[in-house]
């Protein structure tokens, strides 16, 4: 690990823990930059723009620039800047998330009824404010053959009060509600394609020399071994040692906790 030069890190079950941070992430963290580590911080959590999302870390007391946040946001800009122009997007889930999509210059319909144009797409990310009423204008979308977004697969996600359902349970809602229609989602967050090459747009040349580190072997630790990257996976989050034992490539590194792998990295000098 002494020559990884890119850090790249998941947030939830990673580094934090629902409204704070794990104990010793800033350590970890400021240790990394003070060895001349670059460090970036890959979620797939679809309900905040990075300018609010780096301003909760910083309350945290974790430092971060929003040039070094990755969220589904960005792929979003690449899923659309490879699709035809005009098309018409309508967002179940944050009214951040929305905010954003038009200031990509996306067409954004506010309900069902509203014509649209060309075509359609109703992109589903979990959400607090989350009700019946956005999930049901957007099924009556995808009856009429719109195509379904997810911002992010995770069906969890870990918080201290337990695990919440994130947009990957939700999505099942309309893939289990409309099984003639055949919808099948598409996949913007990890591991997706999408989320792939915003990945590699980061590590650059330095890819050889990066890894990435997260608690979720689906997706952290799928999306490193996609692009060719090292992978550290923590068990404090959602997979756990026995899910090691379901797959055919095993993650570069594993720790129990942060605190095995922060302790680790000075007692044996990697940074």
């Amino acid at each position: 690990m002494k020559d990884y030069k890119l850090f790249f890190f998941d947030l939830d079950g990673t580094l934090v823990n629902g409204n704070a941070l794990f104990p010793l992430a800033n350590e970890v963290i400021e240790y990394l930059r003070k060895h001349n580590k670059r460090v970036f911080f890959l979620t797939n959590h679809p309900s905040r723009p990075r300018e609010e999302l780096g301003e909760r870390l910083k309350k945290m007391g974790l430092e971060v620039g929003v040039n070094e946040l990755i969220t589904p946001t960005l792929a979003i800009k690449r899923y659309f800047s490879d699709r035809p122009s005009g098309s018409s997007v309508y967002v179940v889930g944050s009214e951040l998330i929305k905010e954003e999509i038009k200031k990509m210059g996306i067409h954004v319909l506010n309900h069902s009824r509203e014509t649209a144009m060309g075509e359609v797409f109703v992109v589903l990310g979990m959400s607090p404010n989350l009700n019946y009423e956005h999930l049901q204008e957007g099924f009556f979308l995808l009856q009429k053959g719109a195509r379904l977004i997810l911002l992010n697969p995770d069906i969890c996600c870990p918080t201290e009060s337990g695990m919440y359902l994130d947009t990957g349970a939700i999505a099942r809602v309309y893939t289990s509600a409309a099984p003639r229609n055949h919808i099948k989602p598409e996949v913007l967050g990890k591991p997706s394609i999408w989320m792939q090459q915003v990945l590699l747009d980061f590590a650059g040349v330095d890819r050889p020399r990066a890894v990435m580190v997260g608690d979720s072997i689906t997706s952290d630790i799928a999306i490193g071994q996609a692009v060719g990257m090292d992978t550290i996976l923590l068990l404090s989050g959602v997979s756990k040692e026995e899910d090691l034992m379901t797959i055919r490539q095993r993650p570069t590194h594993v720790y129990s906790t942060l605190n095995e792998f922060y302790q680790k990295i000075k007692e044996l000098a990697y940074v």
